[in-house]
């Protein structure tokens, strides 16, 4: 993705948080007047009424006056209407990434914004409507949780420190040492220097944990390689193509085999006793996942908005692609008459119990304005087909939407 369209994802994500507190509100209204809803996100039950949404603003920036750590809960109509607003005061909250496995499909996850070093992360029970708050104790220091973003049996989480130091030290011609985690089983994994994972999900097969890494080799990086750590003995081993990509990024796991790809177009299966399967797919040339992972539809396949970047005009464009897994793995572009490649876009979550998606859009050209922050929550059917668009203000400062 080139350097342009990453600052400008960054800038917006941040303006949006700080737009959500100066200006959703009307102006002539104190936006902490609204009502209090509770002090306790997990005390909160989020039904809507029948017809409307709920939209979540976790917002850590405020205007002068204010209170911090606020998140408003807004219930919007079918048509956009604001119909009620509401305030949750719990400091431990804030803005959230949400992720879902197979393993466990009626459960989000939710990690919170890196900002906060937080050493909690949340889950959101999808029939329940409720969150839980899961703390980790077994730390002798504080956590740091980078990503909770996982693929498997257990709950794993990475952290920006190590476990042994409490420490995010550089050394010197290798990388940070980080931890992964499994929250289960209360164990702990320092990833050597070398092998610093990167923002991408982590894989879980019978043996190993799986990750993505930007190899340090004297003070300058390389594309790294594709990381499978032994839970027994700790063992890592990097495997690597043979034609150096960009980047390499993390897919799936259906447990005995992790799914990658890379930048320069090709899609790779590495089974737990190490064997690789390598396959070309020219969709997949200068194409870049750290947007938003993959959201899982079914047991095999499942849907991603990844860049696409065209060096002959120099320019990035947003796309949609179905992923498909076991023996026959491969990918397809999905295009669809709402989709505009050039706007911005945030696919929030699936869920499995409506069988349907929550993705949001906004405008480039508009979202350059400070003064028209408006876009269109897009929900679509387990196919991408457009079941309805709803219009909505601050897009990009919109975490979390509830049926």
């Amino acid at each position: 993705m080139n350097k342009k369209w990453k600052s400008l994802l960054g800038i917006f994500g941040l303006c949006a948080l700080c737009w959500i507190t100066l200006d959703y509100f009307d102006e002539d209204s104190d936006a902490e007047s609204l009502p209090i809803l509770s002090t306790d996100t997990t005390n909160v039950t989020f039904s809507p009424h029948k017809g409307s949404l709920f939209l979540l603003y976790p917002d850590r920036y405020v205007k002068p006056g204010t209170e911090a750590n606020n998140t408003y809960v807004v219930e919007v109509g079918r048509d956009g209407k604001v119909l009620d607003e509401q305030i949750i005061q719990d400091p431990d909250f804030g803005s959230i990434a949400l992720d879902r496995k197979i393993e466990k499909p009626k459960l989000l996850y939710a990690t919170l914004d890196h900002a906060q070093y937080a050493d909690h992360f949340y889950t959101f029970d999808l029939h329940a409507k409720r969150f839980t708050k899961e703390v980790v104790t077994y730390f002798d220091y504080d956590v740091m949780i980078e990503s909770v973003s996982h693929q498997g049996t257990d709950t794993w989480f990475k952290t920006l420190t190590s476990h042994k130091t409490g420490k995010q030290t550089y050394i010197e011609g290798k990388g940070f040492r980080a931890t992964i985690s499994n929250y289960d089983r209360q164990a702990k994994y320092e990833t050597p220097p070398e092998l610093d994972p990167n923002s991408q999900k982590i894989l879980e097969t019978e043996r190993h944990i799986a990750y993505v890494t930007s190899l340090a080799v004297s003070d300058k990086r390389d594309p790294g390689g594709m990381v499978f750590m032994d839970k027994v003995t700790g063992k890592a081993t990097v495997f690597q193509a043979e034609e150096e990509p960009y980047e390499y990024t993390t897919l799936y796991s259906d447990g005995t085999s992790a799914y990658f790809a890379d930048s320069l177009g090709h899609m790779y299966r590495i089974r737990d006793d190490g064997e690789m399967t390598t396959k070309a797919i020219p969709l997949l040339v200068n194409a870049y996942y750290d947007a938003d992972p993959i959201r899982m539809t079914s047991e095999e396949s499942g849907y991603q908005i990844v860049s696409k970047y065209d060096p002959f005009i120099e320019t990035d464009e947003l796309i949609v692609v179905k992923w498909t897994f076991g023996d026959k793995f491969t990918v397809e572009e999905v295009e669809r008459p709402y989709w505009n490649k050039n706007n911005l876009y945030r696919y929030l979550y699936y869920n499995p119990l409506l069988k349907r998606s929550y993705i949001v859009e906004c405008d480039f050209e508009s979202g350059q304005d400070d003064e028209v922050e408006t876009g269109r929550l897009l929900i679509v059917d387990e196919q991408m087909n457009l079941i309805e668009a709803i219009q909505v203000d601050f897009p990009w400062g919109l975490d979390f939407v509830i049926e």
